[in-house]
Formats: C-alpha cells, sequence, structure tokens
C-alpha cells in the first residue's frame, strides 16, 4: 500500500475525531437544565435548538465526522490485515 494513502488516512482519521468533538459542543446544550428527566422528547429537542451553540452546524460536524472516522479506520484495518497476510505468504 502506498505510504502517501496511509498518511492521508490517518490524517483523515484524526480530522474526523477533531470533528465529531467540535459537533457534540457546538450541538450538545451547556447550560444546566433542572428537571430534564420529566420533559417531553419534543421539548427537549426544541430545548436544545434554542440553547445550544449551533445545532444544525455540529450535527453536520458529528455526522461527517462519524463517517470519516469509520472509513478510515476500515481502511486502516483492511490495509494492515492485507499487510500482515502478505508477510505471512512470503515467509
Amino acid at each position: 500500500m502506498n505510504l502517501n494513502m496511509k498518511i492521508i488516512m490517518l490524517l483523515c482519521f484524526v480530522l474526523s475525531i477533531l470533528a465529531v468533538i467540535y459537533g457534540y459542543f457546538l450541538w450538545t446544550i451547556l447550560i444546566p437544565i433542572q428537571d430534564f428527566h420529566l420533559m417531553e422528547d419534543e421539548e427537549i429537542l426544541s430545548t436544545q435548538k434554542e440553547l445550544a451553540i449551533n445545532y444544525p452546524l455540529g450535527k453536520f460536524l458529528m455526522r461527517t465526522g462519524s463517517f470519516g472516522f469509520l472509513s478510515s479506520c476500515i481502511f486502516l484495518i483492511t490495509s494492515k490485515v492485507k499487510k500482515k497476510i502478505h508477510t505471512l505468504k512470503h515467509s
């Protein structure tokens, strides 16, 4: 496997983790709310949309980061397995 491709995928892996972390902080409510368990799901969603720093951007970053994380993990694991199989065949 090409070394440059692995470096690019490792960079994608790190950037996707950072995107998920930043997205979570943009998406979540950072203000404590009392009796949170007594609220209905619709109230929780509307409160979250109102009080979050940037709800749509946070949701987008979390989804994009999750996709990038999963795809880069799959690529890195399969390249590691292929390298291991290749070394076992030639030894």
